[in-house]
C-alpha cells in the first residue's frame, strides 16, 4: 500500500514542479472577427506593449515566445470601433475578438461602438469561467449562473430551464443557428443539447419572436461555437469531470485544426452515472448513460463561407422507481409519508421505468459578401428526435416500450442582411409518428406540423441611441390524426371505447418587436424592449390522454384551446466601471390564454400500470411579472464578489389566483480569493424561499419549506510542456442538507440529491 502512494505523491511533486518553471515559449492566437457579420478581418492591428502585429487573410494573429503572465491587447482596424481588452495566458491560447464596425450619421459622429449598445435586447453570456466551472452538467444546470433562470426537474437527473417563470416551448432553444426542434412538451423531456458542443451559451430574456419564430414568450437561449483555431493542423482540449452523488464519470475531448480554406472540429462526450442519493437515502433508479458527438466543417473561398454541422445526442436514464405506485391508497400514502417506504442500494443498472432518446441534427449552411455590409444567407436543417419511453410489464418484456415517438423536422430559411436591416423567409415540415406495437395508446396522436415565415428587423441609429423594431408573421397547419378514450360516453358496464381522432388547426399570427437603448454615460445604459410573441397550442396540450411515464402523471389535453398571445415589456439598467458591475432587468407580461398543466388533488387515475396524480390542461388569462438583479464586484485584483436576485409573480388576470409552478424568490452569492492569475478558491451560498404564492387545495401537497445551499470549490491551473493543464475540486450541498423544491415533479415522493463532491480536469494542447 505504500509504494502507491509514494508513485502518487511523486507524479504530484512532478507536476507541481513543472508548473513553477516560468517559460516563455508560450503561443497566443487571436482571431479578429466582425462582430454583426462573423466575417473574418484582414490586416486588423493587433497591439501588445510596444509591439504590432497584422491579421493575415483568415483574420488570425499567432505570436509565438510569449511569457506566463497578463497582456493588454489593443485591436484596430479602419472602418470599426477600437478594442481594447485583457488577456492571462497560462498556457497555448486562442481567442476571438470581435470587433464593431463604426456607423458614422450624417446629423452626427458620435460612434456606438459596445455591442451591448447597438441592440436593444437584455442578453446574458455565460463567462468561459462559468462555462468551466458547470462542466459535467445538464444544460438547465449550466444556465442557472443568470439571474431570472431557475430549474424545473423531474427527478436528479431530468431539468428543464425555466426562464422568468415560463418553460416548456416558450423557451425557444437555438442550437448552432437553428431552432431546437424535439419533443419539448414533455416536463420530464430535458434538452438534448450536449453542453460541451457550444463554447458561447447566451440567454436572451426578451420575447424575440421575429427572428426566432414563434414560442418565444419567454426568450431565447442561443448555443454557438466559438471560432476555430485553423492556424494548426491540430488542437484541442481534454476534459474529465468526476463526481460522487452517482458516482459518475465524464470524458469529453474535442479536436480541431485548419488547412488552407479549411478548417474542421470534432468533438466527443460520454458519461455514466449510478443511483443518485439524496442527504438521507439512495434514489432507486437515477443512472444514466450518454454519448453524444459533432462534427463542425468551415470551407472559406473569396465572398463565400461554407459551413456544415452534425451532432448526435444519445442518452438513457432511469426514473426514479419510487413514482410509479400500485393503488390510490399507496399514493396518497407516499406523498403523505414524503420519502420512498423502500429501501436502495447504489447501482449502475438502468431498469424499466425509463428513457431513451436519440437526436440527431445536420445542418448546412451558405453565406456570401455581395458588398461590405451586405450579404444573403441560406441555411437548410434536418432533425430527427427519436423518443422511447419503458414502464413496468406484466405480460410483454420490459424491452418494448411504452411509448415510442419519432419527431422528424426540416427547416429552410433565407435572410439579406446589411448593418442596420435583415430580412428573412423561413419555412419547415414537421412529421410525429408513433411506431406500432407498444401494446398502448400514445399519450399524444400522430401529427404533420407545417409552417411558414415572413419576417424583418430594422436598426436606426440617432447619435448613441438605438431604436429597434422588427415585425414577423406566421402561418402554422396543424394535421393530427390517432386513438382516444371517449370519457363522454361510457358503455353501460362503464368500460370506455376508443374512437379515430381526425382533424386539422389553423394558426397564424404577427409578432413584433420595438425596443431603444440610451446610454447616459460610457457607466450607465438604460433599455427598453417591447416584445409581442405567440404560441399555438402544442399537440400533448391538445389531444393527451393516458400516462405520461417519465413525470409518473396522468394527464388530459383540451382540443378547443386557442393560441397564447403574450406582450413582454422588459427593462434593463446597467452600470459598469473597473471594480463594479451592476445589472437589473424589470418585467411585466400579460399573456391571453395562457396554457397550463393544473394538478387536480380531489382526483386520482388508475391504470392497469398503477395510480397516478391526474392534471388537466386548462386556460386563462395570465399576469407575470418579475425582476433580476446581478452584481459584480472586484475590490482589487485577489477579492471578488457576485449577486444574483430574481423574484417572478404569476396570477390570473380574471381573479388574481395563483398561478401553478411558478419559481419561488432565490437569491445566488459567491466570494472568490484569487492567489494569483491561476488559482482561487470560491464559496458560493444558493437560497431558496418558500413558495407562499399558492392557492390551498389546488395541490396534493403544500410547496416545501425554504432551503439553503453551500458549496465550495478550487481551481489551480499550469503549464505542461506548454500545455495548459487545469484542475478543479468542488463541493455541491456541502453540509449535506436534505431539502425539496417546489419545481421538482418528483418532490411528493422523495428528497434532492445531497452532497455531490467533483473533481475536474481541463487539459489543452
Amino acid at each position: 500500500m505504500k509504494k502507491p502512494g509514494a508513485i502518487l505523491l511523486f507524479l504530484l511533486l512532478s507536476i507541481w514542479s513543472w508548473g513553477q518553471s516560468r517559460s516563455c515559449n508560450i503561443a497566443f492566437s487571436c482571431h479578429i472577427v466582425d462582430e454583426e457579420k462573423g466575417i473574418r478581418l484582414e490586416n486588423a492591428r493587433i497591439e501588445i506593449g510596444s509591439s504590432t502585429w497584422f491579421s493575415n487573410h483568415r483574420g488570425i494573429v499567432t505570436i509565438s515566445n510569449l511569457c506566463r503572465g497578463t497582456y493588454r491587447i489593443l485591436v484596430t482596424h479602419s472602418g470599426y470601433s477600437t478594442m481594447e481588452t485583457e488577456v492571462n495566458l497560462i498556457q497555448d491560447t486562442t481567442i476571438t475578438l470581435k470587433v464593431l464596425p463604426v456607423l458614422r450619421h450624417i446629423d452626427s459622429v458620435e460612434v456606438v461602438g459596445n455591442s451591448q449598445l447597438r441592440h436593444s435586447s437584455s442578453t446574458h453570456l455565460l463567462t468561459a469561467q462559468q462555462r468551466l466551472e458547470s462542466q459535467g452538467k445538464n444544460l438547465a444546470e449550466v444556465l442557472t449562473d443568470i439571474a431570472g433562470v431557475s430549474i424545473l426537474k423531474t427527478g436528479s437527473n431530468i431539468a428543464k430551464p425555466v426562464l422568468n417563470g415560463l418553460y416548456g416551448t416558450r423557451v425557444l432553444l437555438v442550437n448552432h443557428q437553428i431552432r431546437h426542434e424535439s419533443q419539448q412538451w414533455g416536463l420530464d423531456h430535458a434538452p438534448e443539447i450536449d453542453p460541451f458542443s457550444g463554447d458561447e451559451i447566451t440567454v436572451i430574456k426578451n420575447a424575440d419572436a421575429v427572428r426566432y419564430g414563434p414560442d418565444a414568450l419567454a426568450g431565447v437561449v442561443s448555443i454557438n461555437p466559438s471560432s476555430i483555431n485553423s492556424e494548426k493542423l491540430l488542437s484541442g482540449n481534454i476534459n474529465m469531470v468526476g463526481q460522487s452523488n452517482g458516482k459518475s464519470l465524464l470524458v469529453n475531448t474535442r479536436l480541431e485544426g485548419g488547412i488552407g480554406k479549411f478548417a474542421y472540429r470534432l468533438g466527443a462526450t460520454k458519461k455514466q452515472g449510478g443511483n443518485t442519493k439524496s442527504a438521507l437515502y439512495y434514489l432507486g433508479n437515477t443512472g444514466v448513460e450518454e454519448l453524444n458527438f459533432n462534427t463542425l466543417l468551415q470551407y472559406q473561398s473569396g465572398k463565400n463561407q461554407w459551413e456544415m454541422y452534425l451532432s448526435h445526442f444519445g442518452t438513457e436514464l432511469g426514473v426514479f422507481a419510487g413514482s410509479h405506485i400500485g393503488s390510490k391508497e399507496d399514493i396518497l400514502a407516499r406523498i403523505a409519508h414524503g420519502r420512498p417506504f423502500e429501501e436502495y442500494d447504489f447501482s449502475y443498472r438502468i431498469e424499466s421505468p425509463r428513457q431513451k432518446t436519440t437526436h440527431d441534427l445536420a445542418k448546412i449552411s451558405w453565406k456570401q459578401t455581395w458588398k461590405p455590409g451586405v450579404d444573403i444567407e441560406a441555411t437548410y436543417s434536418l432533425q430527427q428526435n427519436h423518443r422511447k419511453e419503458y414502464d413496468l410489464r406484466r405480460v410483454q418484456s420490459d424491452d418494448v416500450p411504452m411509448a415510442d415517438m419519432v419527431l422528424t423536422t426540416q427547416a429552410l430559411e433565407v435572410l439579406w442582411n446589411t448593418q442596420q436591416t435583415t430580412v428573412g423567409l423561413a419555412g419547415s415540415l414537421q412529421v410525429n409518428n408513433n411506431t406500432p406495437g407498444t401494446g398502448t395508446t400514445p399519450i399524444i396522436p400522430n401529427f404533420d406540423n407545417h409552417t411558414i415565415a415572413l419576417f424583418g428587423l430594422q436598426k436606426y441609429f440617432f447619435a448613441t441611441k438605438v431604436l429597434e423594431v422588427g415585425l414577423r408573421y406566421d402561418y402554422k397547419y396543424f394535421d393530427v390524426a390517432g386513438y382516444r378514450y371517449d370519457y363522454a360516453h361510457p358503455n353501460a358496464d362503464g368500460s370506455v371505447q376508443q374512437y379515430l381522432l381526425e382533424g386539422q388547426k389553423h394558426f397564424h399570427n404577427l409578432s413584433g418587436i420595438a425596443g431603444l437603448t440610451v446610454p447616459f454615460s460610457t457607466n450607465w445604459y438604460w433599455k427598453s424592449n417591447f416584445g409581442l410573441a405567440w404560441r399555438a397550442p402544442s399537440a400533448n396540450e391538445l389531444y393527451s390522454d393516458g400516462l405520461h411515464h417519465g413525470t409518473a402523471t396522468y394527464e388530459v389535453g383540451d382540443p378547443n384551446l386557442k393560441s397564447e398571445k403574450g406582450l413582454k415589456w422588459i427593462n434593463t439598467l446597467n452600470f459598469g466601471n473597473t471594480w463594479l458591475k451592476a445589472n437589473a432587468d424589470i418585467y411585466v407580461q400579460p399573456i391571453r390564454d395562457y396554457i397550463y398543466a393544473q394538478p387536480n388533488p380531489d382526483s386520482v387515475r388508475q391504470t392497469i400500470r398503477g395510480t397516478f396524480p391526474l392534471f388537466q390542461y386548462k386556460q386563462a388569462d395570465a399576469f407575470l411579472s418579475g425582476a433580476d438583479l446581478q452584481v459584480s464586484m472586484s475590490w482589487n485584483k485577489n477579492w471578488g464578489y457576485q449577486v444574483n436576485y430574481s423574484t417572478v409573480r404569476g396570477v390570473h388576470s380574471t381573479d388574481r389566483t395563483y398561478l401553478p409552478y411558478m419559481p419561488s424568490d432565490r437569491v445566488q452569492q459567491s466570494l472568490q480569493y484569487r492567489f494569483n492569475g491561476k488559482a482561487y478558491v470560491k464559496v458560493n451560498h444558493l437560497f431558496v424561499a418558500k413558495q407562499d404564492r399558492y392557492e390551498e387545495g389546488s395541490d396534493y401537497v403544500s410547496p416545501p419549506p425554504s432551503y439553503h445551499l453551500l458549496g465550495v470549490l478550487g481551481s489551480y491551473g499550469f503549464t505542461l510542456q506548454r500545455h495548459g493543464l487545469i484542475c478543479q475540486l468542488g463541493v455541491e450541498n456541502l453540509l449535506n442538507t436534505p431539502y425539496k423544491d417546489y419545481m421538482d415533479r418528483f418532490r411528493y415522493y422523495a428528497h434532492a440529491p445531497g452532497r455531490n463532491i467533483s473533481f475536474k480536469i481541463n487539459y489543452s494542447f
